[in-house]
């Protein structure tokens, strides 16, 4: 008998790693401009560099039975369907996290907390940016 196949694997995840995963893969998709965390995320935003992929995104996480369900903030950009934007993020969290992790994905849930025309985000990512330098500069 082959002594590797009596070894025993076991692969787990911490939450902020599947976090990561959804997080980074719906903001790759078209329609969504921001997930937007909680107040205590946004204020380590402001106090770190800001890159918190993870930030708007909660999940609940089944280790036993290998499976995630995700709720993500979001901020979408005006004038594009929600349900396409879900349906599209949906399928490729789906896909991101099963082939990372071997996870399924057994719900995701989108809260829309705003949505902007790509003019208005703009604006409200430079204010942000030259306030932020502002800041640094004290």
């Amino acid at each position: 008998m082959d002594k590797q196949s009596e070894t025993k694997k076991i692969v787990t995840f911490d939450d902020t790693v599947l976090e990561k995963i959804a997080g980074k893969t719906a903001s790759e998709v078209d329609g969504v401009l921001s997930l937007q965390g909680n107040l205590i995320d946004n204020l380590s935003d402001r106090l770190t560099a800001g890159d918190r992929p993870q930030s708007g995104v909660d999940i609940d996480l089944d280790d036993q039975q290998k499976t995630v369900a995700i709720e993500l903030d979001a901020i979408l950009e005006y004038g594009k369907r929600a349900e396409e934007i879900l349906t599209k993020v949906t399928s490729k969290i789906s896909s991101a996290v099963t082939t990372m992790t071997g996870y399924q994905v057994t719900e995701v849930k989108l809260q829309v907390k705003d949505m902007l025309t790509k003019d208005e985000w703009q604006q409200r990512q430079q204010s942000s940016s030259d306030k932020k330098k502002n800041s640094d500069m004290i």
